[in-house]
């Protein structure tokens, strides 16, 4: 008979019966439950540390192929597209009234403020010509790819080492379970979502008894009421839902534009299986994501929608991979969560396959109405409000006075009133007037140089209703505009 192989407890980190020290006057059962408490609030500070490096890992992942679009049409196009860029990243913000997405700052809020910081660099200001700030937008650009990346390898490093920490170790996380026998465990109470709890009323209501209900109740109209509940019913995203949809994805290198698997993909190779292991942990820790009531993958599904209409595609696919991982495990029956996990877990495969499979081609329709509703979103916008300027009085004339440059250093004035004008007064607000001509779009300051009213109301109508009112009150605060009145009249909708 062999001897027993002992080694693999040497991996285990403490141990109520460790061979340790302690000083006389520590009890030891008291110290080994501090130095299990520490490693615990350790492992779970590696847990939170691995979640977040996640996150910023798939926000770099989305941010890459912008980046080298970028790099790519500054270089073909040169400043004009730079500019376009940063123009229409600009509206597309002021249209969700400048705010961050549900989860934070969205995937165009990131590439605006980085479009906006490498505008305000002294090399992209100090060059000479279209040509040579086209260069130095490109360089900078191949720049902050370059940073990216060299982020992106850190963290997948760091990654690595977590892993590899938490292998050299047996944990909890890693005990798997070697045999067990089959019955049905009995269903939990129905656990209710929060937010779908209502305020109810009591009525008398008159029962009668037919001898065909069916019949009767097929021939009874439907309630209208209905339809105007649904917004109440609509599930709500819990904090567990948003941690369940955040755990690793088994989609992790298969492109966000994937509609379904290649022909010739092998599943038992290309396929990881990890993923579904955490889920499975984390829905037995929460039980209640899995009862009907709760709604969890209607929450998630709707929680997919709005992440890809605010441009987090990784997110957006994740959250439809737990949705539709929920409804799987609930259409099994009541033991479909051990029968959903044991098929996907399988050697081979396969089911893994036919459910990922149904994963991407959910996805891809979540993707193609989030993109048909942001275009008439799009097309609706084009009538909206808009400010344009005219004068009240018809005799009245509009024009620009459009400043030559900053003030020079000597300044003589010569004229009636001169001797109580203050030279560095009248210095302050020609420099203050140059400063706000700066400030506009080169495409404003464009229509400005034509010193023509249509082209200028032709470019304020493109903008933002509060942007345009601002950038008429700087016109004027500039003596840019001359005109008997300042007010600003809305024209939309006037034939």
């Amino acid at each position: 008979m062999g001897k027993l192989n002992y080694a693999k407890w040497d991996n285990l980190e403490l141990s109520d019966d460790s061979d340790i020290e302690v000083h006389p006057n520590v009890d030891k059962k008291s110290f080994v439950r501090w130095k299990q408490r520490d490693i615990h609030e350790k492992r779970e500070m590696r847990k939170i540390e691995r979640s977040r490096l996640e996150a910023e890992g798939r926000t770099n992942t989305d941010l890459m192929p912008e980046l080298e679009r970028l790099v790519r049409d500054t270089r073909k196009e040169g400043v004009p597209f730079y500019e376009r860029e940063m123009k229409r990243l600009l509206a597309g913000r002021a249209e969700r009234g400048n705010k961050d997405g549900p989860d934070g700052p969205t995937l165009d809020d990131m590439l605006l403020s980085l479009l906006l910081q490498i505008n305000q660099e002294d090399a992209v200001k100090s060059s000479a010509g279209k040509a040579e700030q086209a260069d130095t937008l490109v360089s900078s650009l191949e720049s902050h790819k370059k940073r990216l990346k060299e982020r992106q390898d850190t963290i997948e490093a760091e990654l690595r080492a977590m892993d590899e920490e938490d292998q050299r170790k047996i944990t909890s996380d890693s005990l798997r379970e070697g045999w067990s026998g089959g019955h049905v465990t009995k269903p939990d109470a129905p656990v209710e979502n929060p937010s779908k709890k209502k305020q109810t009323t009591t009525t008398k209501t008159q029962h009668i008894e037919t001898l065909n209900p069916g019949a009767a109740q097929a021939s009874m109209p439907t309630a209208p009421a209905a339809a105007d509940s649904d917004d109440e019913d609509a599930p709500t995203v819990t904090p567990v839902m948003k941690s369940f949809a955040s755990l690793p994805t088994a989609l992790k290198n298969v492109p966000l534009s994937a509609t379904g698997f290649p022909e010739g993909f092998n599943p038992a190779k290309e396929l990881s299986l990890a993923p579904f292991e955490e889920a499975f942990h984390y829905l037995g820790k929460h039980k209640e994501l899995l009862h009907a009531s709760y709604g969890t993958a209607d929450a998630l599904l709707m929680q997919a929608f709005e992440s890809q209409m605010a441009g987090q595609k990784a997110l957006a696919r994740m959250c439809t991979e737990k949705a539709l991982l929920v409804q799987y495990c609930n259409k099994l029956g009541p033991d479909g969560v051990s029968l959903f996990f044991k098929r996907m877990m399988s050697s081979d495969g396969r089911a893994a396959f036919v459910f990922l499979n149904d994963v991407l081609s959910t996805y891809a329709r979540i993707a193609q109405r989030a993109e048909a509703l942001a275009a008439q979103y799009k097309e609706g916008s084009e009538g909206a409000e808009q400010i344009q300027l005219m004068a009240e009085d018809p005799n009245t004339v509009i024009s620009f006075d459009v400043p030559d440059g900053p003030p020079p250093e000597n300044i003589t004035i010569e004229g009636e009133g001169a001797e109580s004008m203050d030279v560095n007064q009248v210095k302050a607000w020609l420099q203050r007037r140059w400063e706000i001509y700066q400030s506009f779009d080169p495409a404003f300051r464009a229509a400005l140089e034509t010193k023509q009213l249509a082209r200028v109301n032709e470019v304020l109508g493109e903008m933002p209703v509060e942007k345009a009112e601002r950038i008429v009150q700087e016109l004027d605060e500039a003596g840019i505009l001359n005109f008997s009145s300042t007010e600003v009249r809305d024209e939309t909708g006037r034939t």
